[in-house]
């Protein structure tokens, strides 16, 4: 059936969103609500010619502080805990002012100075408001020409919806600006999400921020082992990492470091590359969006045609395909449990081998801290404890940082046979001719690292310490015994706490892969659950057509392949600009 849509609505050069408003049109027609909201969210911002900068990182990087200081205005919420619950976009206005948009489709607008009670986890806990988005509008220079800067949820919070939060954003992002640390520069879920990114965009801005609480030294590592990674990974240089302070920029000083080159690099992104992201969102946008609308039109006239009896068969033979993909799954897991065990046999083997010399190394280093300590004997014992706790720390995070890459290494390996063994059994499913399967045909990704963070604390065993006796000990007998005696005394509290700790770190890493392993199978599983629902909602909207009478029947029918035809062609038509 040749298209209905009029040509110039699609090609109309003076209009940059008329292929995503012509989408749009469609979607509407075809109720197909979600599908309609993002074209419609997309036409808006394409029309205005806005381009999105998202930054993201792991929690605790200080994005939000970061982007309050582009902007130069603190308008986003900060802190030490997990702060950012929910989307939140800077983008320009004559005067400050926000809008919060919610779940539901509507808005409302807000005081700029209220925006923490919507994306704060504090005052909007893992958002029970509801909250899909903030936009805030900002009278800076810097977002003049179109661009929006994105604040996202922290990856690796306690707060495990965050990062689902962060990831649906993935598909509107038109340039990043990644968010570094040197504790460690990169964990494993921050790459699988640049990797995301990266694979849809080409402009990426990595710094590391904080560089002021950073030795030199740490700086340089910490660079030089992100730059390796993530060119190895995104198989393209990454350019230069700036170091920056975001902090300190907002306190007023003079840029320090690289923030003057961090600021010309996202201002020649704005003036360089904007109105070419533009072009290439709405590309992307008419792309994903009528593909989407593709399979939900062709799994609908599928189940208007068929009878309900077959219908109902074929949901049932799906469901029993799903079944059989969840036992499948099982045996592979049986595989993985396998890996996962001899996964915590090596982390606690490695914790075994670190601990008796690095202990020895440590009580001899404490003895010479003890021994150097200049105080009155009043003081010398909780100095000492001090010493012990700075001490036992230092050395647990240095090995930390050895053992999580290599542990994440062999997670990998580890995980990998089940990776591709996942992928080979969904492209079957795919491919078997079954209608609704060829959703299914999707590739997981390799493995980048543990999928869950850290959630190791480091105990100080402190009830060991507040006898009173060895204190007045130390009050009355000559310095040079108590050197000794706190020598011999503290140096088995640390003994404890190295002890302790390094058990923590290793006993981490195994739940930690345990969780990761538990998310890896839930995303295969998950993809088999969304092919049934898909059938059962257009079984639900057949039965309805059908009592409604064969009139009813007859005209979906029509509807559904005139706008499968006009969405092929809506496809068809390419915009020469618009890039990949």
């Amino acid at each position: 059936m040749a298209s209905s849509l009029p040509l110039e609505q699609v090609t109309d050069r003076g209009d940059p969103a008329a292929r995503i408003r012509a989408l749009e049109r469609l979607a509407g027609r075809a109720d197909a609500v979600e599908t309609a909201r993002q074209a419609r969210e997309l036409a808006g911002r394409v029309a205005e010619g806005r381009f999105y900068l998202a930054c993201v990182g792991q929690f605790k990087r200080g994005k939000s502080t970061l982007l309050n200081a582009l902007v130069g205005r603190t308008l986003l919420p900060t802190g030490v805990v997990p702060v950012t619950s929910a989307v939140t976009v800077l983008r320009h206005g004559e005067r400050e002012a926000a809008r919060v948009w919610f779940q539901d489709g509507h808005s409302a607008p807000i005081a700029p100075e209220d925006v923490g009670a919507y994306v704060s986890e504090s005052e909007n806990p893992e958002n029970r408001k509801g909250v899909r988005a903030v936009e805030v509008f900002v009278p800076s220079p810097l977002l003049a020409g179109g661009l929006c800067v994105v604040d996202t949820p922290g990856l690796g919070s306690v707060f495990g919806g965050n990062a689902e939060v962060t990831r649906a954003f993935v598909p509107h992002v038109d340039a990043a600006l990644v968010v570094i640390g040197a504790d460690p520069p990169l964990s494993g879920e921050e790459l699988r999400l640049v990797e995301e990114v990266a694979a849809q965009v080409r402009n990426v801005i990595v710094v590391l921020n904080k560089a002021d609480r950073l030795t030199a030294r740490e700086r340089e590592e910490g660079t030089r082992f992100a730059a390796r990674i993530l060119s190895s990974r995104l198989r393209r240089p990454i350019g230069a990492i700036r170091q920056v302070s975001a902090t300190e920029r907002l306190e007023g000083g003079a840029p320090t470091r690289d923030w003057e080159a961090l600021e010309r690099a996202v201002a020649g992104l704005a003036r360089e590359s904007g109105a070419g992201l533009v072009r290439a969102a709405e590309a992307r946008g008419v792309e994903r969006l009528g593909r989407a609308l593709l399979r939900e039109l062709a799994e609908r006239r599928e189940a208007l045609v068929r009878p309900a009896e077959e219908s109902e068969r074929r949901i049932a033979a799906l469901e029993r395909s799903v079944a059989a993909a969840g036992r499948a799954l099982e045996d592979l897991g049986v595989l993985l449990g396998a890996e996962q065990g001899r996964l915590a046999r090596d982390f606690r083997e490695r914790q075994e081998a670190f601990y008796p010399p690095a202990r020895d190394r440590a009580v001899a280093e404490l003895e010479r801290r003890i021994a150097a300590l200049d105080l009155p004997r009043s003081r010398l014992r909780a100095a000492s404890y001090g010493a012990a706790q700075e001490l036992a720390r230092e050395v647990v995070d240095r090995w930390r940082g050895e053992v999580e890459p290599a542990a994440e290494e062999l997670y990998r390996c580890a995980t990998a046979r089940f990776v591709a063994l996942a992928n080979e059994f969904l492209e079957r499913m795919a491919a078997s001719g079954e209608p609704g399967m060829e959703g299914l045909r999707r590739e997981l990704a390799p493995e980048a690292g543990f999928r869950a963070r850290s959630a190791v604390q480091y105990t100080e065993l402190l009830p060991r310490t507040t006898n009173a006796l060895p204190w007045l000990l130390d009050l009355v007998r000559p310095r040079r015994l108590t050197l000794r005696a706190l020598a011999t005394r503290v140096g088995r509290y640390l003994d404890g706490i190295l002890e302790a700790n390094s058990s923590r770190v290793a006993n981490d890493l195994v739940e930690r892969a345990a969780r990761s392993r538990a998310r890896l199978e839930a995303e295969v599983r998950g993809a088999l659950r969304e092919v049934v629902e898909v059938a059962r909602r257009a079984l639900a909207l057949a039965r309805t057509r059908r009592a409604e009478g064969e009139e009813a029947v007859r005209a979906e029918r029509a509807l559904l392949e005139s706008l499968e035809s006009e969405t092929e062609s809506l496809l068809a038509t390419r915009d020469e600009g618009a890039g990949p």
